[in-house]
């Protein structure tokens, strides 16, 4: 999260209450809006392309025009749709979610290596993780990113590079871990992850390690109020992407 770690194992978790799913939903707006500052970015370097190559970089961006030879624009596409998500992962990068996603691999490391969640221990694990959600969405990003323009492009061509993007998952997946999604954490960052770490571990041994039905463990995992947060944040964008037409006057 923008200021903590969250942390669960279904039954158990850490932050507790209307504290975390508060933090939760934030968590989901924040990266909505991380996502929107990364098209700003994409839309800044599509521009100053587009007056050096003469090429409408940034209105096809913006999807307000296409390009205007037919055989150019599924590549046009792809280098934009690159751009959009290079631009993205350079931001987050630069915050500090990548320094608490860093702390949150290290201590879950330590748990898993040593059995307690301490500094020392958290300092000696890498930052990247097997089990991160990026090396899914690694596997994820030929399909969502580059499939519908290389199939205008060459049907086969899509076919192929969606299949290595999930074969390679793994390797890509801890390139962006490391280059991208995380960052040596600051000694605040691994405190905050040592916390809920504790905590639920602490919560999870009175509880007795029991189940909670399905859909209650899903839900005190909080993918749902973070997928919240981002519809939130994904409408605050609308509201303004819905005006860029008349403040930018194309």
């Amino acid at each position: 999260m923008p200021g903590g770690v969250f942390m669960s194992t279904g039954n158990a978790r850490a932050p507790e209450g209307l504290v975390g799913e508060l933090w939760l939903v934030g968590t989901g707006t924040s990266i909505a809006l991380l996502g929107s500052l990364g098209m700003v970015l994409a839309f800044a370097i599509s521009w100053l392309l587009e007056q050096v190559y003469g090429i409408p970089f940034a209105q096809v961006l913006l999807m307000f025009r296409t390009t205007v030879d037919p055989v150019a624009a599924p590549w046009v596409d792809v280098a934009l749709n690159l751009l959009i998500l290079l631009s993205f992962l350079i931001l987050m990068r630069i915050t500090p979610l990548s320094g608490y996603h860093a702390a949150e691999h290290k201590v879950i490391g330590a748990v898993e290596h040593f059995g307690e969640p301490t500094a020392e221990y958290a300092r000696m694990m890498p930052r990247a993780h097997r089990r991160c959600g990026t090396n899914l969405l690694a596997g994820l990003l030929p399909l969502l990113v580059l499939s519908e323009p290389l199939y205008r492009i060459n049907p086969i061509l899509a076919l192929v590079v969606v299949v290595l993007g999930w074969q390679f998952r793994f390797i890509v997946g801890y390139f962006i871990q490391t280059i991208f999604a995380t960052k040596e954490p600051s000694d605040r960052q691994l405190q905050a992850a040592l916390r809920s770490a504790r905590l639920v571990l602490q919560r999870w041994q009175e509880s007795g390690g029991k189940r909670v039905p399905p859909l209650v463990a899903f839900w005190r995992r909080g993918m749902l109020q973070m997928f919240g947060g981002m519809l939130i944040g994904l409408w605050f964008v609308h509201q303004i992407y819905a005006q860029l037409h008349v403040w930018l006057d194309f």
